[in-house]
């Protein structure tokens, strides 16, 4: 999962940047921790956000990577329970957090958009759910093509990840990833250069995402 599940309505960015409560942080600083009491949410201004689980030897998952103008860390803002997931910048970020009464007058104001919110919290659980269904039982290229697939809007614009976040978020290796997007591109279903990937045949890049059973 690698952005918001809200679709924003045009306005609140707009609002959001009316409070007077915007941070900078800097690439690897912590913005919060797993367990920890959310007083906030996030709106990512600029910039590029890592939210990842971290295991009891100390290896992390990352679950989400977030850009410009998307909210994230609302899950346990909202139903109240400690966070289950941390959350750092990955480059220079701005960042403006909001708290209840600030989201109230929001709501206040634009109703429906509380609706919004609920189907974003849903669509977020389900969308963890086939992260869960892929990553136990779809082979690495499949997960690699469906990212690109999702990620790309069908291949209406360029995917901004490394090798290693992608990685990270399909679960296997960096090499795995490296080889993967070598086959594709040598099959012509994708471009690449540093830092992007242009999805060129998205139909056949579909293809490669289809579980094959023998």
């Amino acid at each position: 999962m690698t952005e918001s599940y809200w679709n924003l309505p045009q306005e609140f960015p707009a609002w959001a940047e009316t409070l007077s409560s915007l941070e900078h942080y800097k690439k690897d600083e912590q913005i919060y921790l797993e367990k920890e009491h959310a007083h906030h949410f996030y709106y990512l201004k600029s910039g590029r956000v890592q939210i990842y689980v971290t295991s009891q030897n100390g290896s992390e998952k990352t679950l989400a990577i977030y850009q410009k103008n998307a909210i994230f860390g609302e899950a346990a803002f909202f139903d109240g329970s400690p966070r289950m997931s941390s959350a750092r910048a990955i480059s220079s970020s701005q960042i403006i957090p909001i708290g209840r009464h600030e989201i109230l007058t929001y709501f206040q104001g634009h109703p429906i958009q509380a609706l919004s919110m609920i189907e974003s919290l849903a669509k977020t659980v389900r969308n963890l759910s086939t992260q869960i269904h892929e990553i136990s039982f779809l082979p690495a290229n499949n997960r690699i093509a469906r990212f690109l697939l999702t990620e790309s809007g069908s291949g209406r614009k360029e995917i901004r990840y490394t090798h290693d976040e992608i990685a990270s978020l399909v679960g296997c290796s960096r090499i795995t990833v490296s080889r993967a997007l070598a086959d594709f591109r040598t099959q012509g279903l994708i471009k690449t250069h540093y830092g992007h990937i242009l999805v060129t045949d998205a139909e056949g890049l579909n293809l490669q995402s289809i579980e094959r059973t023998q």
